[in-house]
């Protein structure tokens, strides 16, 4: 990808970004430093790791499409970065 475009974000990823933002604070408190992938607003998988936390969730998910993210201790929505496979 250049650096001059932007990433597409399908409806899957729109939706899970929505239900992350809408359920942020819970999961900080559930899941404070680690990284989550979300599977039909539900958590499939949780590790320290990014690479560990998608290649648990690849074995989960199969073929279907999951969004990754990172779940600070504390912040804002400003603050997390979004992912998807």
């Amino acid at each position: 990808m250049k650096d001059d475009e932007e990433e597409y974000e399908d409806e899957v990823d729109q939706k899970n970004d929505e239900w992350f933002k809408a359920n942020f604070f819970d999961l900080m408190q559930q899941y404070p430093r680690e990284w989550i992938a979300v599977l039909e607003g539900r958590v499939i998988a949780r590790a320290g790791y990014r690479i560990e936390v998608e290649d648990r969730a690849k074995a989960i998910a199969g073929e279907e499409e999951y969004s990754v993210y990172f779940v600070p201790p504390t912040g804002t929505f400003t603050d997390v970065g979004y992912a998807s496979r």
